[in-house]
């Protein structure tokens, strides 16, 4: 009896060790189709994204990376989604015919869990500095949701604007950092010239800074903070659009996918949808920094980007920032009010070591109040904004804003008139076109008088 005994303890033993290397195998061939867990600065429920990528910029076709590739990319930052953009316009990114089938409303089979890979398409006629034929004035449009999609030719981004909406897709002007902070007298390839007339007239969804990391030696004379001054100038004008940030991977010289990237706030599991009407709604954080900090905005502990907080009368706010990095930094936190610094501090993080200002603040009237993290460099990491409603009226916190955008429009009036450099581009349109610049002119005249002393 102990010599069968024993062969059975050893016999279940054996099959006990079998199992187990069974099981530990199986494991570790489920974990290979994870994403591995690594630290990250965000809060649970924010998720990381580059919204702005491409195969190709313009460079050699055997040198353009498969998907699979991209998808390993998305490592280096630890990207949650990417949005791989193919060439609806004039077909200078590559390979255009190849990729614009495949915006079809899907994750592309590559995704994986933790990775979201995503074709969506990219607007744009250059005005300047490419010899296609056929050029338009307004600005490169970024489309977001698409079902379908298929090279088309419009002089004026508007119709592309409601092409989009047509397939309740996110729609917005990229390359924000060309604005440098005035009105344009010059072109170059990409200058969001429209974004003012087809924000106010409510034709558009975001606006996007892209390119270069502010650290990068490639940053060359692009504006930091250009993208975040017309966001304040909108956002003063009572015109909520959503915040986003994307590389333009590969015209950013090669830099890392998510070296610019967007935070978004989902509620629940992740998906590319949700993930894009988070851009729509503003709720976002905006990184300069790859995947290397996050600053966390709280009013009354409850509010976050993209919310609203209504009040009947002047309300106090508990404003609460943290700022989490992966590194060791230095930087100024910094809370913002309608355009105006309302309270800044110079403060030290490290890794596992975030710092929370925190600040009262009363505001009489409806606005607007954003956080973010400044060095040397301008914005680093920039929230979107959350929105204060008194009394259900709206934010008319600058008339100067507002009539800076006229101004703008004034000079599009003028330069885009026959007889003027501008004239060009519009054979067809030029009609419709003005008209449009006329009601955004009056709409932003409106709302400087309303603003009244308010600068």
């Amino acid at each position: 009896m102990k010599t069968e005994g024993t062969k059975f303890n050893v016999s279940l033993i054996t099959s006990l060790v079998l199992f187990s290397l069974l099981f530990l195998i199986q494991c570790k061939s489920v974990k290979n189709t994870q994403v591995k867990e690594t630290a990250r600065p965000e809060p649970a429920g924010w998720y990381a994204g580059d919204m702005h990528v491409h195969r190709d910029c313009g460079g050699p076709v055997d040198k353009i990376p498969s998907e699979e590739t991209l998808i390993r990319m998305m490592d280096t930052n630890d990207l949650a989604v990417i949005t791989v953009l193919a060439d609806m316009g004039n077909g200078e990114v590559k390979p255009a015919e190849e990729d614009l089938p495949k915006v079809n409303g899907k994750d592309h089979p590559v995704s994986k869990p933790g990775r979201i890979l995503h074709y969506d398409a990219e607007w744009h006629w250059d005005p300047y500095g490419i010899t296609f034929e056929k050029k338009a004035l307004g600005g490169h449009v970024v489309l977001l949701g698409l079902t379908e999609v298929k090279q088309i030719w419009e002089e004026s981004p508007y119709k592309i604007l409601e092409y989009g909406k047509k397939q309740n897709a996110i729609v917005g002007f990229c390359h924000g950092q060309y604005l440098n902070d005035s009105i344009q007298q010059n072109l170059n390839c990409c200058i969001p010239m429209e974004y003012p007339v087809e924000a106010v007239l409510g034709n558009t969804d975001f606006i996007a800074e892209d390119v270069f990391g502010t650290n990068s030696p490639n940053y060359g004379s692009y504006s930091a903070d250009a993208t975040i001054h017309a966001y304040y100038k909108l956002l003063n004008c009572g015109i909520r659009l959503g915040l986003c940030a994307g590389t333009d991977y590969p015209c950013n010289v090669g830099e890392p996918l998510g070296t610019l990237l967007t935070y978004v706030r989902v509620e629940g599991p992740l998906t590319y949808r949700k993930w894009i009407e988070g851009i729509r709604d503003g709720k976002t954080v905006v990184s300069r920094n790859a995947h290397k900090e996050f600053i966390d905005l709280k009013i009354n502990n409850t509010y976050q980007p993209g919310d609203e907080i209504k009040a009947d009368g002047e309300t106090e706010l508990d404003i609460s920032v943290t700022w989490t990095s992966m590194e060791k930094d230095t930087g100024r936190l910094e809370i913002v009010h309608n355009g105006t610094i309302v309270t800044s501090e110079k403060v030290n993080v490290s890794s596992g070591d975030p710092y929370k200002l925190q600040f009262k603040y009363r505001v009489p009237e409806s606005g607007w109040i954003c956080a973010r993290r400044m060095d040397e460099n301008g914005h680093q990491t920039h929230t979107a904004a959350i929105y204060i409603a008194i009394n259900d009226k709206a934010v008319r916190a600058s008339a100067k804003d507002a009539e800076f955008f006229v101004s703008w429009i004034d000079n599009l009036l003028e330069k885009t008139s026959p007889g003027n450099e501008w004239n060009q581009y519009f054979s067809e349109d030029l009609g419709t076109v003005q008209n449009r610049y006329r009601m955004a002119r009056d709409k932003y005249k409106k709302i400087a008088e309303e603003a009244g002393g308010q600068k």
